[in-house]
């Protein structure tokens, strides 16, 4: 589900993929479409790479001509994985909204990835923007 003050709540179907390449990062792609009709909402790519252990490094570009670093921690008990990501670089071509901030939270547990997305924007605080609960396809 997404909110934000200058829209509508709304639902959305997503598709999130990780995978590698044999390097030492994952690879990470995100597309969401309307519900009500399949047009496409949003897409973001890029790359996770863990440092050192305990910390992780997200490289990302939106369609929305924005691209963004973030720097966090993870941890890992058993099967569960949880990320906590805050950005420390965005970038913006002249005609993207004006993002000022933007911080994750995943949650891997088994077969379900659940996260949250804060973001300011276009003069608000950063703030709870989207949420959700995915499960794996076989």
């Amino acid at each position: 589900m997404g909110k934000y003050p200058t829209i509508q709540p709304f639902e959305y179907l997503e598709e999130v993929v990780f995978s590698h390449l044999d390097r030492p990062f994952l690879t990470y792609t995100q597309k969401t479409r309307a519900i009500t009709d399949g047009k496409p909402l949003h897409a973001e790519t890029g790359y996770l790479r863990v440092p050192q252990p305990g910390h992780i490094e997200l490289v990302l570009a939106h369609h929305s001509d924005i691209a963004e670093i973030e720097v966090g921690t993870y941890s890992v008990t058993g099967d569960l994985i949880e990320v906590e990501l805050v950005t420390t670089t965005i970038g913006l071509v002249p005609t993207a909204k004006q993002v000022t901030a933007l911080g994750r939270f995943f949650r891997i547990d088994g077969d379900e990835f659940a996260y949250s997305v804060q973001m300011g924007a276009v003069g608000q605080p950063l703030q709870d923007h989207l949420v959700a609960v995915l499960h794996r396809k076989q």
